[in-house]
């Protein structure tokens, strides 16, 4: 008996030991397949059953009620999207592991809550800032890195639903207003600060202890860009942080506006377009106006930021709905699909449809753009430049989405890139 036992554990070991050898072989296969490196798994085979999680619809009202009972338990497929965006550049900037230390720090100045701050290091924002700007140099990295540290934890104040700022209008309109104040201050486009000639810091402690991070990025924007270069930026900002309160409101409220208001809404509160307004500081170069305001780069930002905002919201759907946020495109689509017995997978043709529409006006806007600057080699080269990063951008985001635990998109994946995400 003792012997058949032996042997049984010794034939156990030997399957065991094929097994882990046959995984390694099928995830290296993998790579090779798939030149843009695939989001780690613990195991690619594993059935996808559905999430136990706590219960979205407490607290939920109106039209987000109604979707959260439609979609509960759906499973939301998408295709493998690295084959939409093949032919876009992707790097990562070699101070990658530099930058992990950096977020690091930067999270433990701001946030107190242990549980909070573990989650957001293991959200690894330092991949995202290392794929958003490979060609940068370490002084601009870290201006980049406070700014995109404390964008995300701010808007996490308001958007995770377990906060006095998020489950109430009245503190988030406060939190905006005391926060915009601030931005404006730190930039030096306060008029009476000018007036003395002064840089403060964020020294009001009714501020959030978010607020003390933006100061960084104050003072080494302030050092290196000018007045027009501030505004825009600042312009930039305040809208997002309008549109965060718009969409605030309608989470508070459970409504569900049309598709075409939500993105009007979902453009601004996604908070692209003040990273867009940061490019030319972190390229160290400077557009003349006539480029910037010309109607070629409005559509070259339009774009980068649609399809950017379609890529957080496919991405982010599983986890914001277990929050009980129903403000994205996945719902706000299936929503307003205009059929009787919608579906997701109606939804998901949809937004496949809406990527690359917007990827060939984002090509003819860069073909035009690039044609403003015939004949000035410079002004050419430093377009193209802003171009470049614009795909980068895209890129980032991408594959920071599939990879991050922020969004659990690793569990969700299929051998060829698809992925089947539980609502």
């Amino acid at each position: 008996m003792k012997s058949v036992h032996m042997k049984s554990k010794l034939k156990s070991k030997k399957m065991a030991i094929i097994l882990r050898l046959a995984q390694r072989w099928r995830i290296k296969l993998l790579s090779t397949l798939f030149p843009c490196p695939l989001p780690r798994s613990k195991d690619y085979d594993a059935p996808q059953a559905p999430r136990e999680k706590p219960n979205a619809q407490q607290g939920l009202r109106g039209e987000a009620l109604l979707l959260a009972s439609q979609l509960h338990g759906e499973t939301f497929h998408l295709p493998n999207l690295w084959k939409v965006f093949s032919e876009w550049p992707l790097a990562a900037n070699q101070h990658a592991k530099r930058l992990e230390s950096l977020v690091d720090t930067m999270l433990e100045r701001i946030v107190t809550n242990e549980r909070k701050l573990k989650a957001l290091k293991q959200a690894d924002f330092a991949r995202l800032i290392s794929l958003w700007y490979p060609d940068a140099e370490w002084p601009e990295l870290e201006i980049a890195t406070a700014y995109s540290v404390w964008i995300f934890v701010w808007d996490d104040e308001v958007d995770a639903g377990d906060t006095d700022v998020s489950n109430d209008e009245a503190l988030a309109r406060a939190y905006y207003q005391k926060s915009l104040s601030t931005v404006r201050r730190l930039l030096g486009l306060d008029p009476s600060e000018q007036q003395h000639g002064q840089e403060q810091g964020p020294e009001d402690p009714a501020l959030h202890a978010n607020m003390t991070l933006f100061s960084d990025v104050g003072h080494g924007v302030r050092a290196a860009t000018d007045t027009v270069q501030r505004e825009r930026f600042f312009g930039e900002l305040e809208n997002f942080m309008v549109q965060v309160g718009v969409e605030h409101g309608h989470r508070m409220r459970g409504t569900i506006p049309s598709l075409e208001k939500y993105m009007e809404i979902r453009s601004g509160s996604v908070g692209c377009a003040p990273q867009i307004a940061l490019t030319d500081y972190m390229l160290k170069i400077r557009l003349p106006e006539s480029v910037m305001r010309c109607p070629a780069m409005e559509a070259l930002w339009k774009e980068t930021i649609i399809i950017c905002l379609i890529l957080n919201d496919i991405y982010s759907v599983q986890k914001e709905i277990a929050q009980g946020s129903f403000f994205n495109i996945v719902p706000v689509m299936f929503k307003n699909c205009g059929r009787e017995k919608p579906s997701l997978d109606g939804v998901s043709r949809e937004i496949e449809v809406a990527l690359q529409e917007s990827m060939e006006r984002f090509e003819d806007a860069a073909t035009s753009l690039g044609e403003t600057a015939c004949g000035d080699l410079q002004l050419s080269k430093d377009v193209q430049s802003f171009i470049k990063w614009c795909r980068y951008f895209i890129t980032g985001v991408l594959q920071w989405s599939l990879e991050s635990r922020r969004y659990g998109m690793a569990d969700c994946l299929h051998e060829d890139g698809s992925l089947s995400i539980v609502l």
